[in-house]
C-alpha cells in the first residue's frame, strides 16, 4: 500500500517487489558452486553482506521504481548465497540436525519480526516506507564496528 502511493503504482506493478528476490535467489542457486570454488566461504560470507549492504543503502535513498526492484534482486542473491554457505556449514559439524534448525528457527524469528517492525514503523511511528532499511543499514555499520 506505501509503494502503491509512493511510486503512483499499481498493485500488480508492485508486486515485482516480491518477484525480484527471488530471480536473485535462483541465480544464487545457479551460480553458487561456482562462486564457491572461486572466492571460498569467506569470499561467500563477504559477498552476502556486501549484496545486503548495497541494496539496502540502494533501498535508503528511495530511488526510481525500477531501480528498486534490481536493488531488491541483489538483496535476493545475498539471501541465496548466504543460506547455502550456513546451511552447508551448519551441515558438515557435529549434532547437525539440531544446529540446523536452531539456525533456521533464528531465520523463521527474524522473518516474523521484520515485517511486524516495519509495519509498526510506517503505521504507528508515521515514518516513510523506507526508514526501515535506516534501520538494516545502521545494524549492519554497528555490526562492523563491533
Amino acid at each position: 500500500m506505501q509503494l502503491e502511493k509512493y511510486y503512483d503504482l499499481s498493485y500488480i506493478v508492485v508486486s515485482l517487489i516480491f518477484l525480484s528476490p527471488f530471480v536473485g535467489y535462483i541465480l544464487a542457486a545457479a551460480i553458487n558452486n561456482m562462486l564457491h570454488r572461486k572466492i571460498g566461504q569467506r569470499g561467500i560470507g563477504v559477498t552476502c553482506g556486501i549484496c545486503h549492504i548495497i541494496a539496502y543503502i540502494i533501498i535508503c535513498l528511495h530511488p526510481p521504481y525500477p531501480v528498486l526492484v534490481l536493488a531488491y534482486a541483489v538483496a535476493g542473491f545475498g539471501n541465496g548465497i548466504s543460506d547455502a554457505a550456513w546451511n552447508a556449514w551448519v551441515g558438515n559439524l557435529d549434532r547437525a540436525n539440531e544446529t540446523l534448525g536452531f539456525l533456521h528457527a533464528f531465520y523463521g524469528i527474524g522473518g516474523t519480526i521484520s515485517p511486524l517492525i516495519a509495519t509498526s514503523l510506517i503505521t504507528k511511528a508515521n515514518l516513510p516506507w523506507y526508514n526501515f532499511y535506516y534501520v538494516m543499514v545502521s545494524s549492519f555499520c554497528h555490526d562492523l564496528n563491533s
